[in-house]
């Protein structure tokens, strides 16, 4: 029984042992503490409403940190969360395609959940938020610390899958993974669920449910001026009202007695006056002729007037075009020329419709009716019509109901010159696409959304992009950064992608250019690109030279390697970065190499000999030590208050040697048992006989 008492202490030692060394690897903030994981945690905060409170950060009551921190204790530093990242940017660049992401302003955080919507704690009086992110004046956005972001593969968020490649989830795209074609969305949202093997985060949110989307249709509030004119029967014809003519006077005759030599002295003064009488009937009839002229001009004034007044019902609402007639999306059509309506044409007079007329009219100085007159209409397709347009330009952002960067973003998207996510927020990529828009169609080129340029942007005349799908110097966007990443891939470019066809970006493709046969030009044909992004495509001459900005397996597995010969104690992220160029550079030093920060297959062989050898010795020595303690442990020698396995543990953590003592723990708690259980069975039999 002592033998037994022994083992069991020794048995319950060990797993003490393995218990604080997984506790001292794997911090429990660390550890499964994903990307989706804490956007599904924010999701459920939004869901069940809980409650704002300063200073907390317990299940149902959160401040804006505790909403974080509340998800494992991540966030590192509570009061400055961005201090505590090691990767971060500006908002007004973009929000990378990484959900889980913090999002900073003085005195505030956030989380970004993808699909351009953030969810954040915002006070006792509103509780917990979920909005369009480039709506609340965010400054920076920083990985949280603590959070493990996905690089490569598939996740799920919500019911719904997306695809990361290169650490960010695609979207406005399509890929074949597996022989299966995949087609993202703008939000990132894959057409096709994977198979469930195929998930490497998993999703512990609450079941899908109706989220709310920061592009609306615009929210139209009826008009009382509106209803109270529909109310009653509104009249659309004037009548001149009836002119009776004049009764004749009759003039009463007077009967005079008069002399004879008054009458001759009345004749006399006839006879004087007949030649003055003529005169004024002369001047009398001129007089005549002039007002006929006058009256005739008056008269014409008149049913010019007449016809002004009558006017006609064009379309109101409740009208619906027929195959006859397309009053109404005419009508529709060029509200949205002029940015009174964010839809295009359905065709039916609706309350939107009724909306958008109303304030036509009413910046146009028309009755505000919402029926589209004769009048309404001819103001309407003339070219003096007042538009709805403002001025957009690098900061601007949809306010509630509100969408005039949205609508510029889809309709550039529309005429191919704008390929990323429709966010409401005027970003430099939307600059971008505006300013060729511009240089396409000879306006200045501001990259500014002058009154001018949306004109000629919603205009049902405007030309789509005649270099689409092509990816230009000077440009920004989605299609420059794809095709940045793709060069990465092939070792054309290194260094971090700028989603900006820069100099850098310029000379790469000028590389691949010459590598794939093609004239050395400014422009990336669609051709070219195509190309480029087929399995097809010609790597790099210096393709097995590591360094600086690279990314794939082979740099995950360099990573590793040199974090078996203490050179590393960064993330695994497969990613060739300054601590990575820091490491290779040390390397190089200590053996007398060139000191390039480059890993070329001379320095590539040399690491992995040398972490071969370390990890060989770091086995060797736990089987001896293991062996060593079991033997002691058999003869009742060991001390269960004393028992180490006694490895070195002045040097700092390394994932590979920390690997392999999990490994060697394991291994000498079952040779123990195994032992144990032949040495029991020995004296068992032996007691037996006796």
């Amino acid at each position: 029984m002592k033998i037994v008492k022994k083992v069991i202490v020794i048995f319950l030692s060990l797993t003490i042992a393995l218990l604080t060394t997984v506790t001292g690897l794997m911090p429990a903030s660390a550890q499964g503490s994903s990307n989706i994981g804490l956007c599904a945690h924010c999701f459920t905060a939004y869901r069940e409403g809980w409650s704002y409170v300063w200073g907390a950060s317990s299940y149902g009551a959160v401040d804006c940190s505790g909403l974080i921190w509340s998800y494992n204790g991540v966030g590192g530093i509570r009061t400055d969360m961005l201090a505590a990242s090691d990767e971060w940017g500006y908002v007004y660049n973009g929000i990378p395609n990484i959900h889980g992401l913090g999002l900073h302003h003085p005195g505030h955080v956030g989380v970004y959940v993808g699909s351009g919507m953030a969810i954040d704690a915002q006070s006792p009086s509103l509780g917990i938020g979920y909005h369009n992110a480039y709506s609340a004046s965010w400054v920076e956005w920083f990985k949280i610390y603590g959070v493990s972001y996905p690089y490569q593969g598939w996740v799920r968020l919500n019911g719904e899958s997306f695809y990361y490649e290169n650490g960010q989830y695609l979207a406005n795209t399509s890929r074949t993974l597996d022989g299966v074609t995949y087609t993202f969305d703008w939000a990132g949202v894959s057409n096709i669920n994977p198979p469930e093997s195929a998930y490497e985060e998993t999703d512990y949110s609450a079941p899908v449910q109706e989220q709310p989307s920061y592009y609306e249709e615009p929210v139209y509030e009826e008009s009382s001026t509106y209803v109270e004119e529909s109310s009653q029967e509104i009249s659309y014809y004037y009548e001149e009202p009836s002119q009776e003519p004049e009764p004749e006077v009759q003039q009463p005759s007077v009967v005079q007695e008069v002399s004879v030599q008054e009458v001759s002295k009345e004749e006399s003064k006839q006879e004087s006056s007949k030649e003055e009488s003529k005169k004024e009937e002369s001047k009398e009839e001129s007089k005549k002729e002039e007002s006929k002229e006058e009256s005739k001009e008056e008269s014409k004034v008149e049913e010019s007037s007449v016809v002004e007044k009558v006017i006609e019902l064009i379309a109101e609402y409740g009208y619906q075009d027929s195959s006859e007639s397309k009053t109404v999306s005419a009508i529709q059509t060029r509200l949205y020329e002029l940015g009174y309506i964010q839809s295009k044409a359905t065709g039916r007079f609706d309350d939107a419709t009724v909306s958008s007329v109303m304030l036509f009219q009413k910046k146009n100085d028309l009755a505000v009716t919402g029926v589209v007159d004769s009048k309404t209409y001819r103001v309407l397709k003339s070219d003096e019509a007042q538009s709805n347009f403002s001025i957009l330009s690098n900061g601007t952002f949809d306010e509630a109901g509100e969408v005039p960067v949205a609508s510029l973003q889809t309709r550039l998207t529309e005429l191919e010159y704008y390929y990323d996510d429709i966010t409401g927020f005027y970003s430099e990529l939307t600059a971008s696409s505006v300013r060729q828009f511009q240089k396409d169609n000879k306006i200045k080129s501001t990259g500014i959304a002058d009154i001018d340029t949306q004109l000629r942007i919603f205009s049902s005349k405007a030309k789509k992009n005649p270099n689409a799908g092509s990816a230009i110097y000077g440009a920004s966007g989605a299609l420059v950064t794809k095709m940045q990443k793709r060069l990465v891939e092939l070792r054309y470019l290194s260094g971090i992608v700028s989603e900006k066809f820069d100099d850098s970006t310029l000379e790469a493709v000028h590389a691949f250019q010459t590598a794939a046969g093609f004239e050395e030009s400014d422009m990336m044909t669609k051709e070219q690109l195509e190309l480029l992004y087929s399995d097809k495509a010609v790597k790099s001459p210096d393709f097995d030279v590591l360094k600086y900005g690279y990314a794939g397996d082979d740099v995950a597995q360099l990573q590793s390697r040199l974090a078996a010969l203490n050179y590393y104690d960064g993330k695994t992220s497969g990613v060739y970065n300054n601590t990575v160029v820091e490491a290779v550079e040390k390397f190089q030093s200590d053996n007398n190499m060139d000191v390039t920060g480059n890993v070329d297959e001379a320095t590539l062989e040399l690491i992995k000999t040398e972490a071969q050898k370390e990890t060989t010795h770091i086995g060797e020595t736990i089987v001896l030590k293991t062996a060593a303690i079991s033997d002691e442990a058999l003869a009742g020698i060991a001390d269960s208050k004393n028992i180490s396995l006694d490895i070195d543990t002045t040097e700092e953590s390394n994932p590979v040697k920390d690997t392999m003592v999990l490994s060697s723990v394991f291994v000498a708690a079952s040779a123990l048992v195994i032992l144990f259980t032949k040495n029991l069975r020995k004296n068992s039999k032996k007691m037996t006989e006796i």
